[in-house]
């Protein structure tokens, strides 16, 4: 696929080829130095987990356009215009965002869900949510109270069912009112990290709800399929696989849902309600 570069550009198209969890990816630039960032950007999105190459067509094709004076910035997906803006530090941290999305929704092989995820005595915790919707502050009291630390951000499931580990630094948000973000790491929180694939032994679907009491309400493995899919990135491209790694994830888990208080109380009522109904 072409780059879509604006006419009254004189520059040559530069590009940065990888393939990662056996996607093609390209990334196709009127500026140089866009491509060396983008690079920069892939290589800390996907934790060193790609291998460059020299030439070919991608599977998922990104065009990151800067205008001559450089003063606007565009990004196209596949040729879809995905969103535009002034700032080069929002406009590369929207690129990190969606070229892990795209990733995991183009993949063949994998099964990426919106989720959070912390290992707990040989078994995964498994907690799917939207953005805002408190994962990550959750996962970081987890892993404060000793789970080891998978992800915040996408759990990746082999064809097995398996939950392997995708250790991005944790990105959490101030609670000053004005949602600034910031990482930390496992070491930040005096905890560890997660190093080998996992069986899921407890799927929890919930959300913060200031009056709410932990009462969960166990849901039946068809059920729980039906809302892991809300959050299953590759199920329209992929959907006889999706659903097949899937049901083995709720067919070996309980599943279970409820509104739940603060992270930081709500993480020991769960570690004792796994430590009693899983482990």
């Amino acid at each position: 696929m072409a780059a879509l570069i604006d006419p009254n550009d004189t520059n040559e198209v530069h590009s940065y080829r990888f393939k990662t969890y056996g996607v093609k990816v390209v990334v196709n630039s009127n500026y140089l130095d866009m491509i060396e960032q983008a690079a920069a950007v892939a290589k800390r999105s996907l934790l060193g987990k790609l291998r460059e190459m020299k030439s070919g067509e991608g599977d998922l094709v990104f065009d990151l356009i800067r205008s001559p004076g450089g003063g606007s910035f565009r990004i196209f997906q596949n040729g879809t215009p995905l969103a535009s803006g002034r700032s080069r530090k929002k406009f590369f941290s929207f690129f990190d965002s969606v070229l892990r999305a795209g990733v995991g929704e183009f993949n063949v092989d994998r099964v990426f869900i919106h989720a959070g995820v912390v290992g707990w005595k040989g078994k995964a915790i498994l907690m799917p949510a939207d953005s805002f919707q408190g994962k990550s502050t959750l996962v970081a009291e987890l892993v404060r109270q000793g789970a080891s630390y998978y992800s915040d951000d996408f759990a990746i499931f082999d064809e097995d069912g398996l939950v392997h580990p995708f250790p991005r630094p944790l990105s959490l948000r101030s609670q000053d009112g004005n949602f600034r973000t910031y990482e930390l790491t496992p070491e930040d929180l005096g905890g560890g990290y997660g190093d080998q694939a996992l069986p899921v032994g407890l799927v929890l679907f919930t959300g913060y709800s200031a009056a709410a009491r932990w009462s969960p309400k166990i849901i039946t493995p068809g059920a729980g399929v039906l809302e892991l899919m809300k959050y299953a990135l590759p199920l329209r491209r992929n959907p006889d696989f999706s659903l097949k790694v899937l049901n083995k994830i709720a067919s070996r888990a309980i599943i279970a849902s409820g509104r739940r208080g603060t992270a930081e109380k709500f993480s020991t009522t769960l570690l004792k309600f796994v430590d009693k109904h899983v482990n």
